[in-house]
């Protein structure tokens, strides 16, 4: 007599989970390695501070405020201090007052290897100087019907 594969497909996974479900809660600890995460403990940034610099990276980047948060803070000397911030996928760095006026905001990411090409790149043409040849052609009907033949 063979038994339905209905009744076959629903004690299946229940004669494998159980066993499993045993082992997981004896409460014992496990035996695997165990490591230390270090996180370092930092001070809440200062609204005073972080608020006006959210604000002038959001204007800067034209992201919505939200997509913004303040990281760190750290004071510079002569009442000017500096706002880590993290905008989106970006590192910058505000500078600010004491009282709350933004001096700059300056992205610290370091350029991609694309970009910095295409900057020497740049250079090196600007430094040969451009030539017409460098500049498109328009072409108009009458070209192109000569250079065709």
């Amino acid at each position: 007599m063979r038994l339905p594969t209905s009744l076959f497909s629903r004690i299946a996974p229940l004669a494998i989970l159980v066993p499993l479900a045993a082992c997981s809660t004896t409460g014992e600890p496990s035996m695997g390695p165990t490591f230390a995460t270090f996180s370092p403990v930092r001070p809440p940034v200062s609204s005073e501070l972080a608020g006006p610099c959210i604000a002038a990276a959001a204007s800067k980047y034209v992201l919505s405020e939200r997509n913004i948060r303040a990281v760190d803070e750290r004071e510079v000397g002569a009442g000017m201090n500096e706002v880590s911030l993290k905008v989106d996928i970006r590192d910058a760095l505000c500078t600010v007052s004491d009282k709350g006026k933004v001096r700059s905001v300056v992205d610290t990411m370091g350029k991609s290897a694309d970009q910095a090409a295409a900057e020497e790149a740049a250079a090196a043409k600007k430094a040969a100087g451009g030539t017409a040849a460098d500049a498109p052609v328009k072409k108009t009907r009458k070209n192109q019907a000569q250079q065709q033949g």
